[in-house]
């Protein structure tokens, strides 16, 4: 019988106490059952940081790529076998930093990938610098007089390429409307993104200062 736990790895995760990551995996888990989805018949790449640590505790196929190259690995794994369904997993700092290019050319060339992105506003793994999120003015360790940057708007810039891809911002603290946003992006035939914000645990709080 598929069931969540056909998804869950022995390892225990190692996310902080409280790090919305874990409701993104428990969402994850459902919704791949619900959709009677094969942990064989499932590959996943992940991006660099908090949320690569994903690449443990998911049982399925995995490649864990380089900095901001989750997406163009996907690319490759969907071109050369279609028949699984090929998802992403990153942050903030490597979907929408140093991947935004391979983001774009994903969602232009309508690539049937589903990337799901951990969208903290900040880096976190190296303890709290700026992200292409991060609020405009918003003080943190790299920017220490404020953020002169405006943020990047991912839904605008990704149906500005393509208005066909599905493409949606939800609250990681939000069950039900996360689960039904997976449950979508799941559904989805083409290229699909979902932005997932939260809170960082350890350094998010310099975002409200």
């Amino acid at each position: 019988m598929n069931n969540s736990n056909n998804f869950r790895t022995s390892i225990t995760p190692t996310w902080c106490p409280g790090c919305n990551n874990f409701l993104a995996y428990s969402q994850m888990q459902k919704v791949l059952t619900d959709n009677k989805i094969e942990s064989h018949k499932l590959a996943f790449c992940y991006d660099i940081g908090c949320s690569g640590n994903l690449a443990d505790f998911l049982r399925c196929y995995g490649v864990h790529a380089l900095h901001g190259r989750a997406v163009a690995v996907a690319m490759g794994i969907k071109l050369v076998k279609p028949e699984l369904t090929v998802c992403v997993y990153g942050g903030d700092g490597g979907l929408y930093g140093e991947g935004l290019n391979h983001t774009l050319a994903a969602a232009r060339a309508n690539s049937d990938i589903k990337v799901m992105v951990s969208n903290n506003f900040l880096y976190s793994l190296t303890t709290g610098q700026t992200s292409p999120t991060t609020p405009q003015c918003s003080k943190t360790k790299s920017t220490p007089f404020g953020n002169p940057n405006l943020p990047i708007d991912p839904i605008r810039l990704i149906k500005a390429v393509n208005p066909d891809a599905w493409v949606k911002s939800v609250p990681a603290t939000n069950i039900a409307v996360l689960g039904a946003a997976l449950d979508e992006l799941f559904k989805h035939k083409g290229f699909g993104l979902l932005d997932i914000t939260q809170t960082c645990i350890a350094f998010g709080k310099q975002l409200k200062s």
